[in-house]
């Protein structure tokens, strides 16, 4: 598969933890947990304004995202979850803004088996991994990645060309990890290099700094932008972490270090670890 990013990759890791801890569920638009003649649990993955509880199942469990406010008039459907799980402290705060009750902070989990350090020939100095949509939705920085790396060797990886067992691979051929990301949820790409033994040079925002190992910069503005679905925009000091990404890659023991801290640290997050907590809700 070539396409599991984002929240693709929480459903596959949520979907092979219960099926190794022997739950019977079926993955469709929604992962349903059944009875022997109905679901008995539905859980709804993903950002909160598209996640809305169903009617089937008599137990509702939300594990959602927001990468900015979340709006009143979510409050119509997120109060009709029996339970509400969030990926990060940052997105806690959030829903919990609106007097919502968060049951569960449960990191994402990545399987730090398959993102290892490999013995790779390191090609890409600096390596970067996001969505770019357009022009007009930017928050993930990824068009000043080149600007910011130049004159070293970097990768854009933005769109699903490389299969998902590939990826360590690619991070193996990297240097540094450089996340310019200016609204997050969690930011599973960062996890994955952290796996792979990179040090991560990162615009200091959440929910990034909660997991990330390296060197982080704090943002120059932030801001939220308009619209239902909004992102709070955490607009990155490109100067100093070009600054800092430079300085770094000319201290090839200092890369070595933090790659050592980075890897303990995404230990923490294998998803046979995190989603343990998963149990207590569905059984």
């Amino acid at each position: 598969m070539g396409q599991w990013r984002g929240f693709g990759v929480v459903v596959k890791y949520v979907s092979k933890f219960l099926s190794e801890h022997n739950v019977p569920h079926h993955v469709g638009a929604w992962i349903e947990i059944p009875n022997p003649y109905r679901p008995k649990i539905a859980i709804h993955i993903g950002h909160w304004a598209f996640q809305k509880p169903d009617h089937k199942a008599p137990i509702q469990i939300g594990y959602l995202v927001t990468e900015g406010k979340v709006k009143r008039e979510g409050l119509e459907w997120l109060k009709r979850y029996d339970y509400i799980i969030v990926p990060s402290k940052w997105v806690k705060e959030r829903f919990e803004e609106l007097d919502l009750h968060v049951d569960a902070v449960v990191p994402h989990g990545i399987d730090t088996q398959l993102f290892k350090p490999m013995n790779l020939p390191k090609f890409i100095d600096v390596l970067s991994v996001g969505i770019w949509e357009s022009h007009f939705d930017d928050r993930k920085f990824m068009r000043k990645v080149v600007d910011v790396a130049f004159p070293y060797t970097c990768h854009v990886h933005s769109r699903n060309t490389v299969k998902y067992e590939e990826l360590p691979k690619l991070y193996n051929m990297s240097r540094v990890y450089l996340s310019l990301t200016g609204a997050e949820a969690f930011n599973i790409p960062v996890l994955e290099a952290m796996s792979c033994g990179l040090p991560i040079v990162y615009n200091d925002a959440p929910a990034t700094n909660e997991i990330a190992v390296g060197i982080g910069v704090k943002p120059t503005k932030i801001y939220e932008s308009l619209g239902f679905v909004s992102h709070t925009i955490h607009v990155p000091n490109f100067e100093k972490i070009r600054e800092e990404l430079h300085k770094l890659l000319k201290d090839e023991k200092r890369i070595r270090e933090l790659g050592n801290e980075a890897r303990k640290k995404a230990l923490e997050y294998d998803y046979r670890k995190v989603y343990v907590k998963l149990l207590e809700f569905i059984r």
